[in-house]
């Protein structure tokens, strides 16, 4: 990951830009709930381990049976009793590698093992720090009775927490000589790759909210409190000293599409080699060719187990209702309307907390696909607005750092990227199809699918 990133860098700082033209400075996004063990000299002890990580489900049990979570919920703003989340990972760490778990000097995310290689220094920023589950997002710091009570460690095994907008200087010579850098040009710290999305298609607070679909999906809000649900479908992760990101992810977003692509995709060829080998775009083509609702063809999109709002790592993935009329057209568009069907589920959980949101801002790669946003705009029964910069976890990277240094005023001042590009409109006959195949979705999964 380091030198993935460092190549990366290498490679935007020697694009050559206008005349004359200087490096102000770089915010960072970074992928959530990671963890990792290093040692003193911050060499790594384990491998990094991801969100998709479930290895410690027997961990997340045991937190659930003997911790009061409801009450570390309301804490931490994370359902700690999944072990989606870091928290039960370090558990697994105990339990399991106790070798490990002796000898780490500190245990820390993704982006706190990068800035350790560049500037020497381990730290998280709020989003990054609160999406592990042993930090509380009201007193904006690391949570010393989970600490305690849990995991049995003390806060100087963790980085120090800082605002997002903490810049850094003084990188290490040897890297700002190879990016051909001064080394005190700042670097802002930034945030989590959601939240970074959140702000970089223009959603500042309750009033809209940004629909994400990557590898995985989310639905986020922010708000000037935090937004907590007494039921635990949802998450609330600090962003700033008083601005909180609220919402729920799925596991299963455009990871579903690329499991089709290599499942199938030596099927299309044909079809592929007319739009230059992107199989993409044949799903979307195979998706118009099918009305909506796939002819009663329903996909459970759970190949990785599921998060909001179920919380079911157990889960998996299924077709209901497969028969002799369905095709290959029919799999591909039941795929796309059950990631769609699952990103509704999170957003009928924020209706119930209250959100009355006017906007949904789609981002992500999902972004570039009118068929799938269509489905959500007659799903969903709103109109989804495009921004004309849907890789908005990169753009929210630049402004917050445009913020921290002062070439932007304000937090909630749009840039043009953030600017709807253009407006998909629901379609009142869809979504009455889609309100019954949603229904029938949710009685299937409650039928069929174990609970946790």
């Amino acid at each position: 990951v380091f030198e993935a990133t460092v190549k990366a860098l290498k490679k935007c700082l020697d694009f050559s830009g206008p005349a004359g033209a200087r490096v102000a400075g770089m915010g960072l996004s970074c992928q959530m709930h990671s963890l990792m063990a290093v040692y003193g000299d911050g060499r790594p002890l384990t491998p990094l381990m991801t969100w998709a990580d479930t290895r410690a489900g027997k961990e997340a049990a045991s937190i659930a049976e003997n911790f009061p979570v409801a009450e570390l919920y309301q804490r931490t703003g994370c359902r700690v009793q999944h072990p989606m989340y870091p928290l039960s990972k370090l558990l697994w760490l105990k339990n399991n590698r106790p070798d490990v778990f002796k000898k780490a000097r500190r245990f820390i995310t993704i982006k706190e093992y990068v800035l350790y290689r560049l500037y020497g220094a381990y730290l998280a920023d709020y989003t990054l720090a609160s999406s592990q589950g042993f930090y509380n997002i009201h007193s904006q710091d690391w949570d010393e009775p989970i600490l305690k009570d849990i995991l049995g460690i003390g806060r100087n095994r963790l980085g120090e927490v800082v605002e997002c907008t903490h810049i850094l200087r003084k990188m290490k010579p040897e890297y700002a000589d190879f990016f051909g850098l001064d080394k005190d040009t700042p670097v802002v710290i930034g945030s989590g790759d959601g939240i970074m999305a959140n702000l970089g298609c223009g959603v500042y607070d309750s009033t809209s909210l940004s629909s994400t679909i990557g590898t995985s999906g989310a639905i986020r809000t922010a708000a000037g409190a935090p937004m907590l649900d007494p039921e635990q479908r949802t998450w609330c992760y600090s962003f700033t000293r008083d601005m909180w990101v609220a919402g729920g992810a799925i596991n299963n977003g455009g990871i579903v599409l690329r499991w089709l692509r290599d499942t199938l995709g030596s099927c299309l060829k044909e079809e592929a080699a007319e739009y230059g080998g992107n199989v993409y775009k044949v799903f979307d083509r195979l998706a118009l060719e099918t009305r909506a609702g796939s002819d009663g063809l329903v996909f459970l999109p759970y190949l990785t187990g599921e998060r909001s709002p179920d919380w079911n790592a157990k889960v998996r993935g299924m077709m209901y209702g497969l028969n002799l009329t369905h095709g290959m057209r029919h799999i591909v568009r039941a795929a796309m309307e059950g990631v769609i069907y699952r990103m509704y589920s999170v957003y009928e959980v924020m209706e119930s907390l209250g959100l009355k949101a006017a906007q949904i801002r789609a981002n992500g790669g999902y972004a570039k696909s009118d068929v799938w946003l269509q489905i959500q705009a007659d799903v969903f029964n709103k109109e989804i607005l495009v921004p004309d910069v849907t890789e908005a976890s990169a753009l929210g990277a630049a402004y917050l750092c445009m913020v921290a240094l002062g070439a932007v005023p304000d937090i909630k001042k749009l840039l043009p990227g953030m600017e709807p590009k253009r407006v998909i409109k629901p379609s009142a006959e869809n979504h009455e199809i889609y309100r019954d195949a949603y229904r029938e979705a949710k009685k299937i999964y409650d039928a069929l699918c174990p609970k946790e």
